[in-house]
C-alpha cells in the first residue's frame, strides 16, 4: 500500500538531527462518547505509545525492521548500484479503554523513540558499517467512531511538540545511557504537562516505499529468572541468571541519592568469578538517578547474557527474558543426557535468535539474520517451534534483499553489510521457501520464489570460473564453509558448488511440482555441467575421495550422488577414527545426515554423542546453556548454526518422516541404536501432534506412536511394515525377529 493509504493525510513528523531518542507528545480532543477507537501508528526506527500516561500493547522493538526504503549510504547501493526491494511496517491498536470520553474529553498522546536499526553510529565499523536511513521520525492517525454514527480523524502534524527524553546515548548492540536527574520529564505524556519549553515539531517526507499493516509475531517480556547473587568484589555484584538469555537486567537503586548506576553483561565468567570482558561485548546500561524509586532496565534493546555485574549502590531484582514470541511445540527426552542437553540448548538458543521476526546468528554481536544461519537451521526451527509467522516475515526480508539488477542475495535479511558466501548464503533463496512448503504446504510461496531463484542461478553463472562459483561481488567475502575447529582446509568453490548443484535439484523438483516442464532441460543442463566441474577439479579416481575427504567433503559429494562405494566408505572409517566432528557449519549436518541416510545409524549417534575434544558433549560439561559459536568456545556461546543436527533426534532416531506436504504422509522408522534404549519426543504439526516412544531390553522393543486424524501414517522396521491409525498405536516386537510377531 502507499502511505496514503495508510496514513490518509497525516504528515510524518521529527526531530530532525537534534535528536536521536526525543520524546513526542500532544493533546487532543474527544468531544462527546465513542464507540471504537483505533490508531495506525509507524516510528522509526522503533517506538513506545502512550496514552494519558499508560502505554499501548505490550509489544517490544516495533514496528518490526526491514530493508525500510532506498538507503544510499547502504553498502550493496554505494558500491555496486545495487537495488533492493523495500517495505516498512506499521502498527493497528483498538485504543478504546486508554483514551478519556465525554464533554470536551482532553487526551495526550506521547510517544518515545529510538533509532533501531534505522539509524546507526556511522563509526561503528565493528559489525556492518555504519549507516542511516534518515532522521528518527513518526506518522499516526488516530480514527474515532462515535456513539452518534459521526467518526473523525486525529492526525499528526504540526501541533505536536518534542523533547530529549532521558535516552541520552542509544547503540543497538553496546547499550544505553539515561540521565533521569538532567532531563527531569515525570508526567510528559500526560494531560496537563507543561511543554512551553519543548521544540516544535518538523515536518518531513514520507519514505518512499510500500507499507503494511504488521502481521508478524512481536517481541516481548517472555518470563523473568529471578537473579542469583554470586559474587561480590569492591565496586560491584556479581549475579547469575542460571541460563544464557536474551533480555534485560531490571535493577533498583540503593538509597535515593542522585547516583551513577552501571550494569555490565557477559556470557561467561572470569575464572575469579568477574563477568568475562571478551563475552562481554561492551554490552553496558548507564542511569543516572534521580531519587525517584523506579527500575532501571534497556527500554530499546536486549543483551545476550547469563552474568550481570552490578554496581553497588544499585541491586538486580529481576531479569526479563525478551525475544519474539514464538512457541515451543516439541519436546524430546532420552536416556542420553547429551542428547537431551543438544535439544535443550538449541531450542533455548533459537529462541534467544529470534527478534523481530528475524532468525540471528547471534543476539548481542550482531543480531543480524544471516542468510547462512539461517537457511541451516530452517528445517529444525519449523518443525520445533510454532515459527511459521515468523518465516512469513523472514521470506519478504530474503525476497527484498535481493538486488533488483543483478538477482544477488545478500547475506544478511533485512539487508546489513556483513560476511558469507554465494552458496551456503544466497541459496537461501530456494531453500527457505522450499522448506516452508514442505512444512506447512502452502504452494505459493514456491510459485513465488522459482522466478527469484532462476534470476540468482544467472547471478551463480556470472561468478563461476571453469564452471565453479568462485565470486561473489568484489570485495565481498566468498565463504564455503564456516567454523571448522581447525583451520578452514575445505574449497570454498567446492562448497559453493555444492550449493548451487543442490539448489539446482530444488528448483528441479519445485517445477514438477509447479508444472513448469519446461524450465526443466535448461536447469538439468546447467546441473550436470557443475557436477562435471566438480568431478574434474576434486574428485581423486584413485581414491575415490573428494578434496582429499577433508573435513567432511566426501559427505558434502554423497549427498549430490556422487563418488563411488569408497566414497562413502572413507566418511565412515574417517569418523570412527576420529570420533568427533572436524566440520563446520554446513559440513557438521551434511556429515550426520549422510550417515544416517546411508544406514550408518551408529556412527552418526556416535558423532552426535562424541565426548572428543570438539563435541556437543565437551560444551555441555563446559556448563553451556546455549551453543558457541565456534568448537573451541571462541566469540559467542549463543550461536543456533550448529544446532541444526538436533532434526535428525526426531527424523532419525524416533522417525518421525514427513513423507508427503505438511505431514499428510508420515513414515514412522525409529533407528533402534546401540547405547540408546530409550526415547520419545513429539512434534506439533499442520495435522496436529505426532509422538513416539520407544523403549528398548534386551529381547522385546515396545514402540507407542500417536497419530493425528486426517494423516496417513505407517510404522516400518527391518523392511517390514504396518498401517498406523489415528489416535494412539502400541507395538512390542522382538527384537531378533522383527514386526511379524507383533
Amino acid at each position: 500500500m502507499k502511505v496514503s493509504e495508510i496514513f490518509g493525510k497525516a504528515r510524518w513528523v521529527s526531530s530532525i538531527d537534534q535528536c536521536d531518542t526525543p520524546y513526542i507528545r500532544g493533546e487532543f480532543l474527544i468531544p462527546k462518547e465513542i464507540q471504537k477507537a483505533q490508531i495506525t501508528i509507524c516510528g522509526l526506527g522503533w517506538f513506545m505509545l502512550y496514552l494519558n500516561g499508560k502505554k499501548v500493547g505490550d509489544e517490544l522493538f516495533t514496528p518490526a525492521n526491514t530493508d525500510y526504503h532506498h538507503c544510499p549510504s547502504m553498502y550493496c547501493s554505494d558500491k555496486f548500484g545495487e537495488m533492493l526491494s523495500h517495505r516498512i511496517y506499521c502498527m493497528e491498536y483498538n485504543i478504546t479503554e486508554y483514551l478519556s470520553v465525554g464533554q470536551d474529553a482532553r487526551n495526550c498522546i506521547g510517544v518515545f523513540l529510538a533509532p533501531g536499526w534505522y539509524k546507526t553510529d556511522p563509526s561503528d565499523t565493528t559489525y556492518g558499517l555504519g549507516y542511516s536511513y534518515g532522521y528518527v521520525k513518526l506518522c499516526y492517525r488516530i480514527e474515532l467512531y462515535y456513539i452518534d454514527g459521526t467518526t473523525e480523524e486525529i492526525l499528526s502534524g504540526e501541533g505536536l511538540k518534542w523533547a530529549e527524553s532521558p535516552l541520552v546515548h542509544y547503540h543497538l548492540r553496546y547499550g544505553e545511557q539515561y540521565d533521569y536527574n538532567r532531563i527531569r520529564m515525570s508526567g510528559w505524556n500526560l494531560v496537563g504537562f507543561n511543554d512551553k519549553e519543548w521544540h516544535t515539531v518538523e515536518i518531513v517526507e514520507a519514505p518512499e516505499t510500500e507499507y503494511y499493516i504488521q502481521d508478524c509475531l512481536p517481541d516481548r517480556v517472555i518470563r523473568h529468572i529471578a537473579p542469583k547473587l554470586i559474587h561480590e568484589t569492591k565496586e560491584t555484584f556479581i549475579y547469575d541468571v542460571g541460563e544464557n538469555i536474551t533480555g534485560t537486567p531490571v535493577i533498583k537503586q540503593r538509597g535515593d541519592a542522585v547516583e551513577r548506576i552501571i550494569f555490565r553483561c557477559s556470557e561467561r565468567l572470569n575464572p575469579d568469578n568477574t563477568i568475562e570482558e571478551y563475552t562481554m561485548h561492551k554490552q553496558e546500561g548507564h542511569f543516572i538517578t534521580d531519587g525517584t524509586d523506579r527500575d532501571y532496565r534497556l527500554q530499546f534493546s536486549w543483551f545476550g547474557f547469563r552474568y550481570v555485574s552490578v554496581s553497588k549502590n544499585a541491586v538486580m531484582i529481576d531479569c526479563e527474558v525478551i525475544h519474539t514470541d514464538v512457541t515451543v511445540t516439541s519436546g524430546f527426552y532420552s536416556d542420553s543426557n547429551i542428547l537431551n542437553w543438544l535439544y535443550e540448548a538449541y531450542i533455548r538458543t533459537q529462541l534467544d535468535n529470534i527478534h523481530c521476526c528475524i532468525p540471528s546468528d547471534c543476539p548481542h554481536l550482531e543480531k543480524q539474520g544471516y542468510t547462512g544461519d539461517g537457511q541451516l537451521t530452517a528445517q529444525c526451527c519449523m518443525m520445533l517451534l510454532d515459527a511459521r509467522k515468523m518465516y512469513d516475515k523472514w521470506l519478504r526480508d530474503i525476497s527484498d534483499c535481493q538486488d533488483i539488477i543483478s538477482g544477488h542475495v545478500q547475506y544478511c535479511a533485512p539487508y546489513i553489510h556483513s560476511g558469507g558466501g554465494p552458496g551456503g548464503w544466497g541459496c537461501a533463496i530456494i531453500e527457505v521457501p522450499y522448506l516452508y512448503y514442505q512444512m506447512y504446504g502452502d504452494i505459493s510461496v514456491l510459485e513465488e520464489f522459482l522466478p527469484k531463484t532462476l534470476r540468482y542461478f544467472d547471478y551463480l553463472e556470472a561468478h563461476s570460473e571453469e564452471e565453479l562459483v568462485t565470486s561473489d561481488q568484489p570485495g565481498l567475502w566468498c565463504l564455503g564453509d564456516w567454523c571448522t575447529p581447525e583451520k578452514i582446509a575445505i574449497p570454498a568453490p567446492f562448497v559453493n558448488n555444492y550449493f548451487y548443484i543442490k539448489s539446482l535439484k530444488r528448483a528441479i523438483e519445485v517445477c514438477r511440482i509447479l508444472g513448469k516442464n519446461a524450465l526443466i532441460p535448461e536447469l538439468e543442463s546447467r546441473k550436470a555441467v557443475k557436477i562435471n566441474a566438480l568431478m574434474s577439479h576434486y574428485y581423486n579416481a584413485e581414491t575415490g575421495d573428494f578434496a582429499e575427504n577433508i573435513q567432511g567433503a566426501n559427505a558434502f559429494a554423497v549427498d549430490l550422488g556422487l563418488g563411488d562405494e569408497r566414497t562413502l566408505d572413507h566418511i565412515v572409517e574417517r569418523y570412527r577414527s576420529y570420533g568427533m566432528y572436524d566440520t563446520g557449519i554446513f559440513g557438521t549436518d551434511i556429515v550426520t545426515r549422510v550417515l544416517f541416510e546411508t544406514g550408518y545409524d551408529r556412527e552418526a549417534f556416535q558423532l552426535l554423542t562424541s565426548k572428543g575434544k570438539y563435541s556437543f558433549y565437551n560444551w555441555m560439561i563446559s556448563g553451556s546453556t546455549t551453543l558457541p559459536e565456534y568448537w573451541t568456545f571462541r566469540r559467542s556461546q549463543n550461536h543456533p548454526m550448529f544446532g541444526a543436527v538436533v532434526k535428525y533426534l526426531f527424523i532419525y532416531l524416533l522417525g518421525i518422516v514427513n513423507e508427503g506436504v505438511a505431514y499428510d504422509k508420515v513414515l514412522i522408522e525409529p533407528r533402534f541404536v546401540e547405547g540408546l534404549n530409550q526415547a520419545e519426543g513429539y512434534l506439533t504439526t499442520v495435522k496436529g501432534m505426532i509422538s513416539v516412544k520407544y523403549e528398548k531390553t534386551h529381547e522385546k522393543m515396545s514402540v507407542t506412536m500417536e497419530i493425528p486424524k486426517k494423516v496417513c501414517a505407517r510404522f516400518r522396521y527391518q523392511g517390514k511394515e504396518q498401517l498406523l491409525t489415528a489416535g494412539v498405536n502400541e507395538i512390542v516386537f522382538s527384537i531378533q525377529q522383527g514386526i511379524s510377531n507383533i
